[in-house]
Formats: structure tokens, C-alpha cells, sequence
């Protein structure tokens, strides 16, 4: 019934970007770069990961992507890579990993997107890069 219900909210909410979300999850040039302190991120970032508070949808990342669900073999590619939603969004063929929890941020979170120099970000990104896409990599062989 979870799952049922997941997904038509992802319908409803998965609607195409506009120019103006579509900017905003990829980095621009002068985009300012998180310089805090490293220590603790990794943990930080599994904390977000399990939060259903950071965004407005009432989801955590993890409910989506609890044992890989609603990922696809491309995640099993160094990023940046590709990534079929974000392409039928936003017409992205290529997404790093920093970009694409901004996008999730936006859509299927139903939030903002995190300021590029937060902590936030940085963790959640590390912790994707870190923990999540290998643990999945290890799972689906």
C-alpha cells in the first residue's frame, strides 16, 4: 500500500522543470562551495538521508531508495551519469551527484534546494557517494 501511495504522489508531484528550477540544480560558476569542517559529514548526511522533515513532501530519501528501490542501473556509474527522470524533466543527459539531490530537493522532496555552500548539501552528496551508491553497487552486481 506504501509503495502504491509513493507513487502517486511521485506522479503528481514529478511535473517537468521550468528554466528557472532547472538553473537552479546545476551549478553555476560563481556558486559559492561548502568550506566547513569535514568532520562529522558522513554521519550528518545519514541523518538527512533519514529525515522526512528536510523537505515539504512528508518523504524521507530513504523512502524511496530504502535497498535501492526506484534506482536504476546508471547509478551503478561513477557520476556524473545519467539519470532518466531528471532527463524527462529537465532535459539533463548528465547529472553529478551534488546536482541530483538538489533535484530531488526540488521535485519529489517538494522543497527548495539547498544553498551550494551549506552543509546540507554537502553532506547528503557525500553521503550518496559514499555510502549509498556503493552499498548499491554491492547489492546489484
Amino acid at each position: 500500500m506504501r509503495i502504491i501511495i509513493l507513487a502517486i504522489v511521485a506522479v503528481f508531484t514529478l511535473t517537468a522543470c521550468n528554466d528557472e528550477q532547472l538553473n537552479s540544480v546545476v551549478r553555476q560558476a560563481n556558486d559559492p562551495v561548502y568550506s566547513g569542517s569535514q568532520e562529522g559529514l558522513l554521519s550528518y548526511g545519514e541523518q538527512l538521508w533519514q529525515d522526512p522533515s528536510i523537505g515539504k513532501s512528508g518523504l524521507a530519501c530513504e523512502t524511496c531508495h530504502t535497498g535501492g528501490a526506484a534506482l536504476n542501473a546508471t547509478f551503478k556509474q561513477p557520476y556524473p551519469h545519467h539519470v532518466a527522470m531528471v532527463e524527462a524533466q529537465t532535459g539533463l543527459m548528465s547529472i553529478t551527484a551534488e546536482q541530483m539531490v538538489q533535484f530531488c530537493m526540488l521535485k519529489p522532496m517538494q522543497s527548495d534546494i539547498f544553498a551550494w555552500d551549506s552543509k546540507e548539501l554537502a553532506a547528503l552528496t557525500l553521503y550518496v557517494e559514499s555510502v549509498v551508491q556503493p552499498d548499491y553497487i554491492k547489492q546489484h552486481p
